[in-house]
């Protein structure tokens, strides 16, 4: 190593000029908020910013008291990222709604609503690193289950589907959705499915940001089926910060566009 080298010495990113907001479902299990916490902590640290915790239902704090919290830190221009990898009923009426309710309230702060994480490509390389910490790579031989929350919208099971038979491209063996609640496939349907298909090693792993209500009926699911594993959820993995990231940056990217109403 050169004397440069070792003389190199790598900054914090310079303090960002806004605040962000994650804002998820929420959930009755306290792990959900601790696993929301460890990802709010890493996109902090990424952009240099102060980052704050909402939801939409079940916990606390709501929008208005993570915006009131981020303004008592003398900020004013604030990212919303919807933590929704569903575009459904929630990302399309009520998060509209509530920041639009929001922006009337706090009418000195600039509030920016990024696009919520959906369905995003770049969140297989995330259930890539929640099977490879179980102990299973990418294998001709072993089939995978996306196991989503589900959803009452057609396009947004459409769209789990269309990301679940791309993450064949990574290397598994095959690939197939379930939903654990609402119409589809659920986890012992698609682990019948692959094992039908002459797979008798079958992981499932949870397309969810946090551990809840639905990742235990996933696990429970899985292990009924006789899958060799089910995983835990993406909050930890760096595909589920960098997903953030992009929504933030290019939220700012745009910051002066008022708020969208509907």
């Amino acid at each position: 190593m050169s004397r440069a080298s070792r003389d190199t010495i790598s900054l914090p990113p310079p303090p960002a000029d806004y605040g962000v907001v994650l804002l998820s479902h929420g959930s009755a299990d306290p792990r959900a908020r601790l696993a929301c916490d460890l990802l709010a902590r890493r996109v902090g640290h990424r952009l240099g910013a102060f980052v704050a915790q909402a939801t939409l239902d079940l916990d606390r704090p709501r929008l208005d008291g993570a915006i009131a919290y981020l303004e008592s830190k003398g900020i004013r221009d604030l990212v919303v990222v919807p933590m929704l990898l569903t575009t459904a009923y929630h990302a399309t009426s009520d998060v509209p709604m509530f920041a639009a309710a929001t922006q009337a309230s706090h009418p000195h702060t600039h509030i920016m609503m990024a696009n919520p994480m959906g369905a995003d490509p770049h969140l297989l390389d995330g259930l890539d690193a929640v099977l490879k910490a179980a102990g299973h790579r990418p294998d001709p031989q072993t089939a995978v289950v996306l196991a989503s929350a589900g959803s009452s919208y057609a396009a947004a099971r459409s769209r789990h589907a269309a990301l679940a038979l791309q993450w064949r491209t990574h290397g598994w063996g095959a690939s197939a959705v379930a939903f654990a609640s609402g119409t589809g496939p659920k986890v012992e349907e698609a682990v019948a499915d692959l094992r039908s298909s002459g797979y008798e090693k079958i992981c499932v792993a949870p397309f969810l940001i946090a551990p809840g209500v639905m990742s235990q009926r996933i696990a429970a699911a899985a292990r009924n089926s006789g899958a060799v594993a089910v995983t835990g959820t993406l909050h930890s993995t760096d595909a589920a910060m960098e997903v953030v990231l992009r929504r933030v940056r290019s939220a700012v990217e745009q910051r002066d566009l008022p708020l969208a109403s509907g």
